[in-house]
């Protein structure tokens, strides 16, 4: 049995064959690409916000230490999560004398009493990952005996 085909059907179904395939194959590099890129965005959002813990985390061992805040604060150095997270010297924003505390005044005029402060603190990492840089500046409230806060003006 011989096969026969008009003469320009010939070849018609390859060739209409290979453009879907073509177009098929298309769809499935887009997709591919797409949920890659997806895939990036997710993971660079995880890695933010991992940097941003590590910072908060290093903030508050900052805030614990009796001696952070002074007349005259230092800024410290922390390595939390593998990340080197600098904390500068705090700033105090503003100070008023504690409610329901008074100021003694002791023999040779030297003067006790509390204080309600607050202050600034600002604390930046770079990731080791992407090479970004992320900061975050808090405030943070505390009762200080009196003379430890003196406000930029």
């Amino acid at each position: 049995m011989r096969y026969t085909c008009a003469v320009r059907q010939c070849g018609a179904t390859l060739l209409i064959s290979l453009v879907m395939l073509v177009v098929l194959t298309l769809f499935a590099l887009t997709g591919f690409n797409l949920s890659s890129v997806n895939l990036k965005i997710a993971g660079n959002f995880q890695q933010q916000r991992f940097v941003e813990a590590t910072i908060q985390q290093a903030i508050e061992q900052f805030v614990s230490l009796p001696n952070g805040f002074s007349a005259t604060p230092a800024g410290q150095t922390y390595t939390v999560n593998g990340l080197t997270v600098t904390v500068s010297a705090p700033q105090c924003n503003y100070y008023t004398t504690s409610a329901g505390d008074s100021a003694v005044i002791l023999p040779g005029g030297a003067t006790i009493g509390t204080e309600d402060t607050q202050w600034q603190v600002r604390a930046i990492a770079t990731d080791s990952f992407g090479g970004a840089a992320t900061a975050i500046v808090q405030g943070v409230q505390l009762k200080l005996l009196l003379g430890n806060c003196a406000p930029l003006t």
